[in-house]
């Protein structure tokens, strides 16, 4: 894959940066006294047409997946390369998986949980679902469907649809990576899977789960040895969080460990992950060429969608302002 390929996409991407959302306009949210006032504020942005219809149907979240949907369907146009973009898409089409496998061993309708943002068509995957064949899908979709299934027909156990999925999904977006075949992307999804095993440890030793547990759950697809993950299970958080800290993500461990008991955070680490990714993303502004500024677009919309929601899910329920900002993720668009 040549770096010049996306030249032009680039060009397009620095326009469509422009249009998100900068800090002050977060701010002036953040300060509204309350709901209605919030949207306001979104009457000068590129939300601007959907202000009145939030107002009376408060449905913020039916108008984000529409403004995701509608990102990823253009760049998935745009892109040379749209495993590119996939690699943020994928999550959503493991989500519609994990929805449409239970529908399949439950025999109910789960529909309403299915949300139409990915490369494949949701009549793709419940085909697929359905016979166990596809001639459009990745061979990765089909290994995954076919794992949930033989697993289910031995232990009957709907629960494990999400465990084995969310290991799947890791597999599936290393091999993406692989394909793209590129450095930068490839250091970038092994730390996000990195940042996300450490995420699910800290939460396993917090709940008391088995060393089982965890060599099912996490992914074998990044850089810390598997086995080195499942050994720190036994550990308290505190101990966990002293020996991660000697390792490669000694800046992200410390900015996880709680100030008053030492331990290891795993509501910090999933904020201390989604800074360190902006940071690296917003280092792709200076980047003419190559595949980064497509994926820190996405990444910074993403994060723009999140920190809305955020905002007007605590000023429908009038939640302190502190308590939301702390919640909230860098803004790519400052």
């Amino acid at each position: 894959m040549k770096q010049t390929a996306f030249a032009g996409t680039n060009a397009r991407i620095r326009v469509f940066e422009s249009n998100l959302l900068k800090d002050d306009q977060f701010e002036r949210m953040l300060q509204s006294p309350n709901f209605d006032e919030a949207l306001t504020v979104l009457k000068d942005t590129p939300y601007r047409n959907d202000v009145e219809q939030l107002r009376e149907t408060k449905d913020y979240d039916a108008l984000l997946v529409k403004e995701l949907q509608r990102m990823y369907a253009e760049l998935f146009s745009i892109s040379p390369e749209p495993a590119l973009v996939e690699l943020f898409s994928l999550r959503y089409s493991y989500h519609n998986l994990k929805v449409l496998l239970k529908e399949k061993v439950t025999g109910n309708d789960f529909s309403e949980m299915l949300i139409p943002i990915g490369k494949e068509p949701l009549s793709t995957l419940r085909q697929a679902v359905e016979t166990g064949k596809s001639e459009d899908l990745d061979q990765e979709y089909l290994i995954s469907i076919q794992e949930v299934l033989t697993d289910h027909e031995e232990y009957k156990n709907p629960q494990s649809i999400d465990i084995i999925l969310d290991r799947r999904y890791f597999t599936h977006l290393k091999q993406l990576a692989k394909k793209i075949n590129d450095p930068q992307v490839m250091d970038l999804i092994t730390l996000y899977i990195d940042l996300n095993n450490l995420s699910t440890l800290a939460r396993a030793i917090k709940q008391k789960r088995t060393s089982n547990f965890l060599t099912t759950i996490l992914s074998s697809s990044g850089s810390i040895p598997k086995e080195e993950l499942v050994s720190l299970g036994s550990e308290s958080l505190e101990d966990a969080g002293r020996k991660l800290a000697e390792g490669k993500y000694r800046a992200i461990i410390m900015a996880s460990i709680r100030s008053d008991n030492q331990e290891l955070s795993p509501i910090k680490i999933d904020l201390a992950t989604d800074d360190a990714f902006m940071e690296k993303m917003k280092a792709a502004k200076l980047e003419v060429f190559g595949p980064m500024p497509l994926l820190a677009y996405i990444y910074a919309k993403e994060n723009e969608v999140k920190n809305l929601r955020l905002i007007l899910v605590g000023k429908e329920n009038n939640l302190p302002i502190e308590e939301v900002r702390e919640r909230m993720r860098i803004n790519y668009g400052s």
